[in-house]
């Protein structure tokens, strides 16, 4: 790479760190500004069951404590058993004491462990009612899962594609008219800054982890769109959440947030406060159509680019063959 290749990836760089940061701020201050929403229209979830990803912390955690006070089953698959029981247990010695809640183990790095957490699922027996991808992670240096992926790709969003075909069936079969079975993608607002590199998803070229990350969160919300156009006949509706600029361990590799931390709590929403949307989109009556995306507990327009038919169809292609689905819920 000679000079002009190194000032032009450095000026590319440095335009998206600035304006990914620009637009997390605006978020922080806008939410700052808006009152806070909680969940509504939703009533005991009593024999209804839901599977999460990454549910042994920060949002995810306190969605599975929503869950298990309205008396779901939840199934949780994560990577570290050990820990996300040991939170369990707390929310437990915390006086949640309703619900049901079985861990298994599910690294979005490696698909083999998701294709098995699927058959551990569909060996217990049970009906599936909402499906939460949840787990994610955020501005990782370069690296590649055992299966050749960007570590925001997969994780983000191409181990739940594939989680979301594996366990379609069972959504589409305890649906019900009145109670439509729901998958939930927790996308966020940066998916606006996103764009999809099709002809190298890894962006090995020029690789930022912001444009990585953003990159992910779009693909989520036009995966949304998609999955809902193509699984609303079978009664499954499919949504996004942004569930606002949450402290959690997301922010690992932010600088800021881990050298002024209590500025970061000050300004940045709590994880049970980023888990109400989710709650919301998850199980609320006032939901009565899927591929849309919500903020505050809110329906809100996504980026002009999720909605581009052409583009949605052309990454649902590429990812079928990443993944090697010849049909989408037909396991």
């Amino acid at each position: 790479m000679g000079i002009e290749g190194y000032i032009h990836k450095w000026a590319t760089t440095l335009w998206t760190y600035l304006v990914l940061y620009l637009l997390g701020a605006w978020y922080m201050v806008k939410e700052l500004l808006v009152p806070h929403r909680t969940p509504t229209g939703i009533t005991n979830q009593k024999g209804r069951v839901a599977v999460i990803t990454g549910g042994g912390r920060g949002i995810g955690l306190q969605t599975v404590r929503q869950f298990l006070l309205l008396e779901m089953t939840v199934i949780i698959g994560g990577r570290d058993v050990k820990s996300i029981e040991e939170a369990v247990s707390r929310l437990r010695s915390e006086g949640v004491n309703t619900g049901t809640v079985k861990c298994f183990e599910m690294d979005l790095c490696s698909l083999a462990s998701v294709r098995n957490f699927a058959k551990t699922f569909t060996n217990l027996g049970m009906p599936l009612h909402v499906l939460v991808n949840n787990a994610g992670i955020m501005f990782w240096p370069w690296n590649v899962t055992e299966d050749g992926h960007e570590h925001h790709w997969s994780v983000n969003y191409l181990g739940h594609f594939l989680l979301s075909h594996l366990l379609a069936p069972h959504l589409a079969a305890s649906s019900t008219l009145n109670q439509p079975s729901r998958v939930v993608n927790l996308s966020s607002s940066i998916h606006y800054m996103g764009g999809i590199n099709f002809n190298d998803v890894n962006n090995k070229k020029n690789y930022s982890p912001q444009r990585a990350y953003a990159q992910s969160k779009l693909a989520q919300m036009m995966f949304t769109i998609t999955l809902n156009e193509r699984m609303a006949k079978q009664g499954v509706l499919a949504l996004a959440v942004h569930p606002g600029v949450v402290a959690t361990e997301l922010f690992q590799h932010v600088t800021w947030a881990k050298t002024f931390p209590r500025l970061a709590s000050t300004f940045l929403k709590t994880p049970s406060q980023g888990s109400d949307t989710v709650v919301y989109v998850a199980l609320s009556q006032e939901v009565k159509e899927g591929g849309h995306y919500y903020e505050n507990c809110q329906c809100t327009q996504p980026a002009a680019a999720a909605l581009k038919s052409d583009d949605r169809n052309r990454l649902w292609d590429l990812t079928c063959r990443q993944l090697d689905i010849q049909e989408f819920g037909k396991v």
